[in-house]
């Protein structure tokens, strides 16, 4: 007997889970097996995790919160600034992470405003990130700049590997 909590969004789980293959055995061999049961369980209690919202999940320091979540008049929403832009968040361009700061004082500044599109976004690619910077042959150039940062963050991180040798 499948019994589970009876809620909206745990009938849906189960309607989903029933649509499964949890019966191809019934097919092929004219019954059920002591484990169909169980595969519907699991498909049940899996769908029934997907459909739960992000923000009533838990993690493991707490839940995560909607953007609309009330905050006591305001909302998360409310805090975060539409137009948050990479460099102003920094303290003249320096941040706080020195590995990223070594990173980019390898790159020239066209590849910095490369990289940065690509950071806030502007490009999906580094291609696109390319050309939103202005790059005059943005595959070639994006593609030149992910392969240096990408050089320049392994030479970091082999460099901080020696420093810090795990034991």
């Amino acid at each position: 007997m499948l019994v589970l909590p009876r809620s909206d969004r745990w009938q849906e789980a189960v309607h989903t889970a029933l649509l499964g293959d949890w019966s191809d055995a019934l097919w092929h061999t004219g019954y059920l097996p002591s484990a169909a049961l169980g595969a519907l369980k699991a498909e049940a209690r899996t769908v029934h995790r997907q459909l739960v919202p992000v923000w009533r999940r838990r993690t493991r320091h707490g839940r995560v919160l909607s953007l609309d979540a009330d905050l006591g008049g305001l909302s998360l929403y409310d805090l975060v600034a539409a137009d948050n832009d990479l460099l102003s968040r920094v303290a003249g361009g320096v941040f706080e992470d020195e590995r990223l700061n070594a990173v980019l004082r390898g790159l020239d500044p066209a590849e910095q405003r490369v990289v940065f599109a690509y950071a806030e976004g502007e490009g999906t690619t580094w291609a696109e990130a390319a050309a939103a910077s202005g790059a005059i042959e943005p595959e070639a150039y994006g593609e030149r700049v992910r392969r240096k940062a990408k050089r320049l963050a392994a030479e970091q991180r082999r460099r901080a590997a020696q420093r810090w040798p795990r034991r």
